[in-house]
């Protein structure tokens, strides 16, 4: 590669925004009155499928997601508003994508966990038991 000058304003970080690390918000993130939990999807099952498999049971979704890893086989839906959500919820619940029987429910959020307070009012330190 042929020398090239890279003063401020040219090449990989200064000024393009590119890896600062901000990060955004989930497109996850939202009141879970609008979110829906699915299961027992197929694992070569894409987004786009279901997304197109749920509109076509007549509520347009805002964001679907298929989750992999640990989380294979199940995937999450977010509506506009919890109306749509409720009606989806009992269109989705029972309808079959790939010869498979989507199981739906409500989102419930995992309740976040306090460590338990010292005698002086501060949080304890979170102890990991060693097995």
């Amino acid at each position: 590669m042929p020398w090239m000058w890279m003063s401020k304003g040219y090449g990989k970080g200064y000024g393009k925004g590119y890896g600062k690390g901000k990060g955004g918000k989930s497109r996850l993130a939202g009141p879970p009155e609008q979110k829906i939990w699915l299961g027992n999807l197929p694992a070569d099952l894409k987004w786009k499928e279901l997304q197109t498999h749920i509109d076509e049971l007549g509520t347009k979704s805002a964001w679907v997601e298929v989750f992999g890893g640990k989380s294979a086989g199940t995937g999450a839906v977010v509506f506009k508003s919890a109306e749509d959500a409720q009606t989806a919820l009992a269109a989705i619940n029972g309808s079959t994508i790939k010869d498979q029987q989507i199981t739906a429910d409500t989102w419930v959020p995992r309740p976040k966990e306090e460590a338990p307070a010292t005698a002086d009012g501060a949080a304890a330190p979170a102890v990991v038991p060693v097995a």
